[in-house]
């Protein structure tokens, strides 16, 4: 099947797409994105006062005209999905909603990324699977949302159940047809993410678009425009580098590593070879920065993401940030790196999966969810499995060789600079078979560096567990080091007052 042949979205621009030399799907998703960037200020201006229906139905139209002019009729998923999951939360019984609504949810996502899997073409990089995972990120976070205040409701004496099933804003009551289906088709993050959670959504539509935040009469609404601007760059930015960068390192040097005549396979060291996939992965990267600046800014624009204000009063727009791009390409370990991409998401894991359930196996469980969650290429898996067995073995070697190096300050700043290079090499190393998709060239890849990342791994497994330290260790270490996000874990609460995938491949 052609590429012609499967897609199925708009062909208003096909003149667009031969003369800048991009795909056709990937130029109606850029239209579509800038068209939302626009009409994302109707919502702080014409519509600031209007009732509560109409901007849900302006949410709601918006986002199903997005999905037909980028989908075409497979854009009837956009809406069968929903109406399957919100048939549930009427019917089934509240004790067991989440747990249903994920099961049908990710059955139904698993059945379009298995075709997606069949019928991709090479030139194919934007399906209807991208939308349907932000889909089930709404619906089963707010089923588990109702799940929790409903049971609680049932046992007023139990002080620790909402603790115990994770951070979700509980919700009194099922959401009218409107609204529910005016949040999953919400066109401000549709295409591509952040997935953004029914109390935030609801709370920007009834007027209250400084969420947490009192705000009296007299107040005035901070504006975004700062912020918007900002963003906007910093997506132009990430575009421009794509552009720049992508000829001169294409994935596709890497899957000729299945070729052993080919010049990589012969003549290529591995410390070229590892410098080659770290500036493919970049480019890769660019991508997902582009689309996610660009995704935070139309909900800033429309007055959506405000999260209070930083210590010199100026307001904070970061509700909705999806990737904190600084903290992920500097980390200077691979639990930071993980907590730096992709951070709804992330939350969105915490919720539905590492907090549900025993103790045991959360790791595993959240791993295991997000890699079905993405598709069924064998890529995805070797990476979580890879990025499992890293952030594990991570927290092992750091517990051990951390202290060593606390008691002077150019100690610590050579610490700070190996674990940076090694957390580099770790992510590139782990994430290649993550873009190449397939089994046979990922295999490849790790064979050229005899799989000695994962050997070292599974010998750092083998250090004891963490014993209790002394007083003076742990006094020297917050000396120099503030445990911010290096104490947490992506798959733990992070307790602090702040809070996706896109499917380009």
């Amino acid at each position: 099947m052609t590429y012609y042949d499967y897609y199925d979205g708009s062909r208003i621009f096909v003149f667009l797409s031969t003369r800048v030399g991009l795909p056709l799907d990937l130029v109606n998703f850029l239209i579509a994105q800038v068209a939302a960037l626009c009409l994302a200020r109707l919502f702080r201006k014409p519509l600031r006062y209007a009732s509560p229906e109409f901007r849900h139905s302006v949410c709601l139209v918006i986002g199903l005209t997005m999905g037909y002019f980028c989908f075409g009729r497979q854009a009837i998923h956009l809406s069968v999905l929903p109406m399957l999951t919100y048939t549930m939360l009427k019917s089934v019984s509240h004790k067991n909603m989440g747990n249903v609504i994920l099961a049908v949810s990710m059955i139904y996502l698993s059945c379009l990324h298995l075709h997606r899997q069949i019928y991709h073409t090479a030139d194919y990089t934007l399906d209807i699977t991208g939308p349907l995972m932000v889909i089930t990120q709404r619906v089963t976070s707010l089923a588990y949302s109702l799940q929790d205040s409903l049971t609680v409701k049932e046992r007023p004496t139990s002080a620790n159940s909402s603790e115990a099933n994770g951070e979700l804003v509980k919700i009194e009551k099922i959401p009218s047809p409107l609204e529910y289906f005016a949040y999953t088709l919400a066109f401000q993050t549709l295409m591509c993410g952040p997935v953004v959670f029914y109390s935030d959504y609801i709370k920007f539509i009834e007027g209250a678009r400084v969420d947490e935040f009192e705000k009296t009469k007299r107040a005035t609404e901070p504006s975004p425009r700062r912020a918007v601007l900002y963003k906007v760059c910093g997506s132009v930015a990430a575009a421009l580098l794509y552009l720049s960068l992508a000829q001169k390192y294409p994935l596709a040097v890497l899957e000729e590593l299945t070729d052993p005549s080919s010049e990589v396979s012969r003549s290529w060291s591995a410390l070229y070879l590892l410098w080659y996939a770290y500036l493919s992965t970049l480019v890769v990267r660019c991508k997902y920065y582009h689309a996610w600046l660009l995704s935070e800014a139309i909900c800033n624009n429309c007055g959506m993401g405000f999260n209070g204000y930083n210590n010199d009063g100026t307001p904070k727009w970061d509700k909705m940030s999806n990737i904190d791009i600084f903290g992920f390409e500097f980390a200077q370990n691979f639990r930071v790196a993980i907590a730096s991409w992709n951070k709804n998401t992330n939350q969105w894991l915490r919720d539905v999966a590492y907090e549900r359930g025993g103790a045991a196996w959360r790791t595993a469980r959240v791993y295991a969810l997000s890699a079905v969650w993405h598709g069924f290429h064998p890529g995805y898996y070797l990476t979580f499995f890879a990025g499992g067995l890293f952030t594990v073995a991570g927290r092992k070697i750091r517990y051990v060789a951390r202290p060593m190096f606390l008691d002077s300050v150019p100690k610590k700043l050579f610490y700070d600079c190996v674990t940076f290079f090694t957390t580099r090499v770790a992510m590139t190393y782990a994430t290649v078979p993550f873009v190449l998709l397939h089994l046979t060239p990922s295999l490849a890849f790790y064979g050229k560096f005899y799989y000695s990342l994962h050997f070292i791994a599974l010998g750092a497994l083998l250090i004891p567990d963490k014993t209790k330290r002394s007083r003076g260790s742990q006094v020297q270490e917050n000396s120099l080091y503030r445990p911010s996000v290096d104490a947490l874990s992506i798959l733990e609460p992070i307790e602090s007052s702040s809070n996706g995938k896109l499917k380009i491949t």
